[in-house]
């Protein structure tokens, strides 16, 4: 099966970029590094209570990209319909490669 036909979620990619900031000093901000093809699928998931009674969720993504479709970093995250999945890291897809399988972490952030 070709690998075009399991790239169906449209991934925005994000890098640090290099900025001067108000007083001329250098530093990095995350900016749209462009946009991607991908199949993401759920890995694991994993629930923990916390002091308090807070419950703390944990949820790991595989996705799906080609070799070369962007570039690839421990600082890189991923945007997909308004959530931000961070790499943890990524292996070559040793059977089929074409392809390149990365191992995200769903961030969730409580607005509370």
């Amino acid at each position: 099966m070709s690998l075009t036909n399991d790239l169906k979620h449209r991934l925005t990619v994000f890098n640090k970029q290099p900025f001067t900031n108000d007083i001329g000093e250098s530093d990095y901000e995350y900016a749209p590094d462009g946009t991607i093809w991908g199949a993401l699928t759920v890995v694991s998931g994993r629930t923990e209570t916390l002091p308090g009674e807070t419950e703390r969720a944990a949820v790991t993504h595989k996705l799906t990209i080609r070799p070369r479709a962007c570039r690839l970093t421990t600082s890189t995250y991923f945007e997909y319909q308004g959530q931000r999945y961070d790499v943890q890291y990524w292996q070559p897809h040793y059977k089929r490669r074409d392809r390149l399988e990365v191992f995200l972490k769903l961030v969730i952030e409580d607005g509370a």
